[in-house]
């Protein structure tokens, strides 16, 4: 998917995507040598999962208010 279509799934801005993409938290790959770039539904579902186990533990050690 394009930038803004994972911008628009994470309901972030296209730059938190970007921020995320350089950070390597998320991935994305050059399609065909030009400058286009897509990144993988797989690779969102992933930092998904991994925000929700990663929300769970701070929830679990007492981290978040109430």
């Amino acid at each position: 998917m394009a930038t803004e279509q994972a911008a628009e799934k994470l309901n972030m801005s296209v730059n938190q995507i970007r921020a995320l993409l350089k950070s390597g938290d998320l991935r994305d790959i050059q399609i065909d040598g030009r400058n286009v770039w897509r990144i993988a539904a797989t690779d969102v579902e992933s930092y998904i999962a991994e925000a929700y186990r990663v929300t769970a533990e701070r929830i679990a050690a007492g981290g978040l208010p109430e």
